[in-house]
């Protein structure tokens, strides 16, 4: 009986069934569940307001520099690529939500260099004829993961008030007039709040969200996503953002 606790013991602290999130392959634990061959595309020289991988040296992408942006600053972990293009895809319908504790780990790595003071998060919400399809809202599954590591809270602040046609075929301008009047507060904001979802693509939707928050008494609203859609260079190949940018 003693040797059969300590065989079980032993298997608890080193178990030989941990796969790799994106391959498969046996691994050593670790906190981000994947292999050493399996690497997410780091998002390193990010815009300093809207987070996603920029083109070029200056601070700015492209967009930040024409675009009316409502949240004061916005981070991602990594770019919308390959392996995370897979594990957002697997989340979303696959329902893969223990990808979420992934997921997390990147997302705390990066709340943490960001160093912001917030006094709650919250998450982009969905559409209660989309939740009851899907079974779950992913955003909202990361918002309370992330406040569970924390002595943050997540409070579901914001509703989605009517059903919208799928985004990811609009142009920025499509995406905008098909969010435009369909998030509402449910309850007074806090004056600093944190906005999580998984992926960021032209940011349309955390914009919205972020607008909504300050028009119902927020002052400083920040967003933090898993990935986000990195910056193309432009066509001519001249380089898109600035090193001066004025808001």
């Amino acid at each position: 009986m003693k040797r059969e606790i300590i065989k079980e013991f032993i298997s608890a602290l080193y178990p030989d069934d941990i796969k790799c999130i994106v391959c498969g392959r046996e691994i050593h634990p670790n906190r981000y569940g994947l292999c050493d061959k399996c690497k997410l595309e780091q998002n390193d020289n990010y815009c300093i307001r809207c987070g996603r991988h920029k083109v070029g040296i200056g601070d700015y992408c492209g967009e930040c520099s024409h675009s009316v942006m409502y949240f004061d600053e916005a981070r991602s972990c990594v770019n919308y690529d390959g392996e995370a293009k897979n594990i957002i895809r697997r989340l979303k319908y696959g329902n893969a939500r223990y990808l979420v504790n992934t997921i997390t780990e990147f997302m705390l790595d990066t709340l943490i260099a960001a160093s912001w003071d917030f006094d709650c998060f919250t998450f982009v919400p969905m559409h209660k004829k989309r939740l009851r399809e899907r079974g779950y809202n992913q955003a909202e599954l990361i918002a309370k993961e992330l406040a569970s590591h924390t002595t943050t809270p997540c409070r579901a602040i914001l509703e989605k008030t009517r059903a919208t046609i799928n985004q990811a075929r609009l142009s920025r301008d499509e995406r905008m007039k098909n969010l435009s009047g369909v998030f509402a507060v449910t309850e007074k904001p806090p004056e600093h709040v944190l906005i999580i979802d998984d992926v960021m693509t032209t940011g349309s939707t955390v914009n919205e969200c972020a607008r909504v928050l300050k028009r119902g008494g927020a002052s400083v609203v920040y967003v933090l996503t898993f990935a986000s859609v990195p910056e193309r260079p432009a066509k001519d190949g001249s380089e898109q953002n600035i090193k001066n940018f004025r808001r």
